[in-house]
C-alpha cells in the first residue's frame, strides 16, 4: 500500500473491528491487500481479543488500535483515527472483491455521491452457517435495489466523527444511514460484491442475536425508530423469494425458517431483559 498525505481527496482509510476474530481476519486482511487501488491505510480497532487477533493485524502492517466497547463504538474510533477523505467499514468475517474500493472512489468522483451500497454475497461454512447464508442472500434479492446500506463514504459525510451510535449492538449502520438520508445523502451502488461469512453454530446465533436485541431500546434515545415493521415485511418478502424457487427443498425451506425463528426469538429475549 501507498500512503499519500492526509489531505489528498482520493486516499481511502479501512476501519475493521475485531474481537477474537484471528480466524477470519486473515482472510479479510489478505482481501485488502489485493486491492488494485493502493493509497490507503487499513486500522483494525481491536477490543482487546485473547486469541492471535492483533498478531494477525500486525502481519498485514494494519494499524491496531485498542478499545473496549461494541462493534458500532469500535467504528467510532477508528473513522477518528482515520487520515482518508474516504472510509471504509467492513466486518472482520467479510472479504472484499479484488476492485471494490478503486470501484467506489471512482464512481464518488464521477457522480458526485457521499456513499456507496457494496452487494453483499453470504455464505457459509457448514449447515448453520449455510442456512443463514441462503436466507440473506434471498432476503438480498427480495430488497432488490431499495435494501442495503452503504459502507463507503466521504469521510465529511459522517457527523462529528461520532457517526454510529455506541450503545447499538445491532442496526447501528442502519441507524447513521437514516440519519444521513434525512439530511439529503447522496448514494449509489458498486457492481463489485464483498463476501460475508455467517456464524457456523447455533450457539453463537443465540448469543449474538440476544446481545442485538439487548441493544435495541437505544434507537428511542436517538430518536430514530427502530425499523420493526420493514423486517417483518422483508421477512415475508423473503418466504415468498424461497418458495418461488422450484429447486428448493422443504427441508432445507424449514430449516431456514428455524433458524429465522431462532434469531427472532434471540433478539426478543433480549430486548426484553433489557426492559426489566
Amino acid at each position: 500500500m501507498k500512503f499519500l498525505d492526509s489531505s489528498e481527496r482520493g486516499y481511502v482509510s479501512v476501519v475493521v473491528p475485531t474481537y477474537n476474530s484471528a480466524k477470519s481476519l486473515h482472510f479479510c486482511l489478505a482481501a485488502i491487500r489485493r486491492q488494485k487501488y493502493p493509497y490507503m491505510e487499513v486500522l483494525v480497532v481491536d477490543n482487546y481479543s485473547s486469541d492471535e487477533t492483533r498478531s494477525v493485524a500486525e502481519t498485514f502492517s494494519a494499524n491496531v488500535i485498542l478499545h473496549r466497547g461494541t462493534q458500532a463504538a469500535a467504528r467510532n474510533v477508528g473513522c477518528a483515527h482515520s487520515k482518508g477523505s474516504y472510509v471504509l467499514f467492513i466486518d472482520s468475517d467479510q472479504q472484499l472483491n479484488d476492485g471494490v474500493i478503486e470501484n467506489c472512489v471512482r464512481l464518488c468522483s464521477k457522480f458526485a455521491v457521499d456513499a456507496v451500497k457494496i452487494p453483499e454475497v453470504f455464505s457459509g461454512l457448514n449447515f448453520w452457517g449455510k442456512c443463514s447464508a441462503l436466507w440473506k442472500n434471498s432476503a438480498a434479492k427480495a430488497g432488490g435495489l431499495k435494501g442495503g446500506i452503504p459502507r463507503f463514504y466521504r469521510k465529511k459525510v459522517l457527523p462529528n466523527q461520532l457517526a454510529f451510535s455506541d450503545e447499538l449492538r445491532w442496526w447501528d449502520d442502519l441507524e447513521l444511514y437514516q440519519r444521513l438520508i434525512s439530511a439529503g445523502l447522496r448514494e449509489t451502488w458498486c457492481s463489485d460484491r464483498v463476501i460475508h461469512y455467517e456464524a457456523d453454530s447455533l450457539r453463537n446465533v443465540v448469543r449474538k442475536y440476544f446481545s442485538y436485541g439487548y441493544s435495541i431500546t437505544a434507537f428511542k434515545r436517538n430518536h430514530v425508530k427502530a425499523p420493526y415493521a420493514a423486517t417483518f415485511r422483508l421477512t415475508l418478502s423473503t418466504m415468498v423469494q424461497m418458495l418461488k424457487d422450484p429447486g428448493r427443498s422443504f427441508s432445507v425451506f424449514s430449516s431456514c425458517a428455524f433458524l429465522v425463528s431462532v434469531k427472532s426469538m434471540s433478539a426478543a429475549f433480549g430486548l426484553l431483559s433489557r426492559l426489566r
